[in-house]
């Protein structure tokens, strides 16, 4: 008489109704499962993401905290290196406020500056940069 089979007998996997599975198929199965909990987390931020935008829609004092304008603000600038002399361009960022300084290493000589951005009424910004170590 042969023993008898019970399924923690055998090492192949198994899916739900106890068919074996081999190890593509399993493979591809926990593929598609992450990719449906990866669809699930990516829908999760968009949901969050439009309720943070909805709820700065309805904030009165947004506008005259952050006036939008004409939309049209100097996000990038070239200067000269204080120490290399050569040209880089830099992004600026407007949402910053109209007045910032910062300390940003040279793309070329890998020096660091302090760069100093002062924004007008009409989003024109006026970009200085000097030596970190130079007040």
């Amino acid at each position: 008489m042969s023993p008898a089979f019970h399924p923690s007998d055998n090492d192949d996997e198994t899916s739900d109704d106890n068919t074996p599975v081999d190890d593509e198929s399993a493979s591809h199965e926990a593929a598609k499962r992450g990719a449906r909990e990866d669809d699930d987390v990516e829908v999760a931020r968009d949901e969050e993401l439009a309720a943070l935008l909805a709820e700065d829609e309805d904030d009165p004092d947004l506008e005259d905290e952050f006036p939008m304008g004409d939309g049209v603000a100097d996000v990038s600038t070239e200067v000269y290196c204080p120490y290399c002399g050569e040209p880089v361009e830099i992004a600026l960022d407007p949402g910053s406020g109209s007045h910032q300084q910062y300390v940003e290493d040279c793309q070329v000589c890998c020096q660091p500056w302090r760069v100093s951005v002062y924004y007008d009424e009409e989003g024109h910004a006026d970009v200085q940069v000097s030596p970190e170590d130079e007040r």
